[in-house]
């Protein structure tokens, strides 16, 4: 992930904003210009790339008005299948930057410096109940038609950001199990994860295949549908240092409120909410303010997959941090590991859930190196999870999730505690 994925997701995202003009691509990437053979081959790599991107945008957009339209079956399955394979190969153009992996930064910093972040936010740090409040007028949603496939009906939802500073469009893919449901789950992807960018092996919504709760899955803000132009999936989350994360909560736990609204307006049963790793710590932020929401938008249970709350050990010691180069970046800005703990209580899930913690359940690696398991333990005993809702892999960060095809116990358990 850090040492090809991200640094060729950053050669790729440059050219958005470059087209082919080498001198302008190398300075958004940054690198330094390539010489001889190189310097051809990333010419016809931009050049292939911006043939697919303005091909995919085309096939989205097309694919968007049959969606929310009254568009006949045999168009809407051609419009799909176009999209599916245009954003497909626009997105795996970024193979075509390869070669250079080893001279592009997996991140471009943008830092927000401490005193930045002191005017922009930090009085909400003596109130995060505040900061955090669900949308006291939530958006419309809007949902689209539905079309069946890969054992599921499937549909889309859009509605206005409820964060007025995000100000873009929030999309969710919807999961229905063709024989019925009795609950539903909103499950959250982590950092870089774009599932319905990709194809259907990125979903976490087969892991509930034959359990009879309907999945949503959100895109979170910077990612999917909703990437700024010249960034990749999730990268202004690192990018913006500290703020990047307090900045993505704030949203992204609001949408979550206005989600779970949804569901339960729209769908028998209870609503669950969880995620993996970045969408497991927006999750547990939910979960901490869920008490001061109304009774609408509050969860019924949690599944929270690779999580911890010590951001600071994230943004610091963790292996991402690692590989990003975020302490050296957050120091050159001028941040401290203090000033960065200073921020907890708009990062991390401060004082007990708002719900039962009999009805969260917690699945940590012991290898994990990204969110570092001792935090994450000590988070789980902290919240009091019961026993029986904690489950502890001898894996890592992306092993544990990818386990869950294999045992799928924590799934039962969320089943479970919903159907009682």
């Amino acid at each position: 992930m850090v040492g090809t994925y991200f640094p060729i997701s950053r050669l790729w995202a440059a050219s958005e904003t470059a087209g082919d003009d080498l001198a302008g691509y190398t300075a958004n990437v940054p690198m330094e210009m390539p010489n001889g053979s190189r310097r051809a081959r990333l010419q016809n790599a931009l050049a292939h790339t911006m043939l697919a991107r303005v091909s995919a945008e085309q096939a989205e957009l097309d694919w968007q008005d049959a969606m929310f339209s009254n568009t006949d079956g045999a168009r809407l399955d051609d419009m799909t299948a176009r999209r599916r394979q245009s954003v497909g190969t626009y997105m795996a153009a970024r193979l075509r930057f390869r070669f250079l992996r080893k001279h592009a930064p997996a991140i471009r910093f943008s830092t927000i410096t401490p005193d930045e972040a002191q005017q922009r936010y930090g009085a909400s740090c003596a109130d995060p109940a505040a900061f955090f409040a669900a949308p006291s007028n939530p958006p419309a949603v809007d949902q689209s038609r539905a079309v069946n496939g890969d054992g599921f009906i499937h549909s889309w939802l859009r509605f206005d950001s409820p964060n007025a500073a995000m100000g873009d469009t929030v999309w969710a893919h919807v999961f229905e199990p063709p024989d019925g449901y009795d609950h539903t789950a909103i499950i959250c992807h982590g950092i870089g994860i774009e599932a319905d960018m990709w194809d259907s092996s990125l979903h976490f919504a087969p892991q509930f295949a034959g359990r009879r709760v309907r999945v949503i899955e959100p895109e979170a803000p910077w990612h999917g549908r909703r990437r700024p132009p010249g960034v990749h999936g999730g990268e202004p989350f690192v990018a913006h240092g500290p703020i990047g994360a307090v900045e993505e909560f704030q949203a992204h736990v609001a949408e979550i409120a206005c989600l779970i609204a949804w569901a339960r307006a729209t769908g028998p049963g209870r609503v669950a909410i969880g995620g993996i790793s970045m969408g497991a710590l927006n999750s547990q932020l939910a979960i901490a303010h869920a008490g001061t929401w109304p009774e609408a938008m509050r969860p019924d249970a949690a599944l929270l997959i690779t999580t911890t709350d010590r951001l600071d050990e994230v943004a610091c010691d963790g292996s991402f941090a690692t590989g990003f180069g975020t302490a050296d970046a957050f120091a050159e800005a001028g941040w401290t590991r203090e000033q960065i703990h200073d921020w907890m209580p708009l990062t991390a899930p401060i004082g007990e859930p708002g719900i039962d913690p009999g009805r969260i359940i917690m699945m940590q690696g012991s290898h994990d190196t990204i969110t570092p398991f001792p935090g994450g333990l000590a988070f789980a005993q902290r919240w009091g999870i019961p026993a029986e809702n904690l489950f502890i892999r001898r894996q890592g960060h992306f092993s544990v999730p990818l386990g869950l095809a294999r045992d799928a116990s924590p799934v039962a358990r969320l089943v479970e505690i919903l159907n009682t």
